[in-house]
């Protein structure tokens, strides 16, 4: 069974020395022994554990789930309830993000329609912006009060020229 250093299990995941080292320290990678010299030597099983822990911090978990997943005895209801946390939280920043590439892309455009570029130009763009956006709420508000008033209105002609009352 092989038998691997810090250096060459930090080289075998592609992290650093330190990030083994502070794995260790938070007791989320323990060597399996220790040599000697005190070294610290890690097993396959160690190898595949840490490869997991890289795994799992490219989707962004945090360290502390990460260590309460592997203390787990179940992990497999763990790690679900994870998923979906991460799941929503990658899904607000796209989100966010994609609001904040849309902002840009007006700014850019707004900026490309203008003769002259001032600082006071890109305070008007986002006057303008804020009331496209005020506009579009005002919009969706009236649409959405307007429709059931307008039902509201054809009901009551049906009705008035059915049964003749006005």
């Amino acid at each position: 069974m092989s038998k691997f250093t810090t250096g060459e299990l930090a080289k075998l995941c592609g992290v650093t020395v330190r990030t083994v080292q502070y794995y260790d320290t938070r007791g989320i990678l323990v060597p399996s022994e220790l040599s000697e010299g005190g070294r610290r030597l890690y097993s396959e099983e160690d190898l595949k554990r840490m490869k997991i822990i890289c795994f799992l911090r490219e989707l962004d978990l945090p360290i502390d789930a990460i260590a309460q997943l592997l203390k787990e005895e179940q992990p497999e209801k763990v790690i679900s309830l994870l998923i979906e946390q991460q799941e929503t939280v990658l899904t607000d920043e796209i989100a966010k993000k994609q609001e904040k590439l849309e902002k840009l892309r007006e700014l850019k455009n707004g900026l490309k329609n203008r003769a002259s570029f001032s600082l006071e130009s890109i305070g008007d763009i986002a006057v303008i912006m804020e009331g496209k956006k005020k506009l579009k709420k005002m919009r969706w508000t009236m649409l959405l009060t307007g429709i059931p008033i307008t039902a509201l209105q054809w009901f009551s002609i049906i009705f008035w020229i059915v049964k003749g009352i006005w």
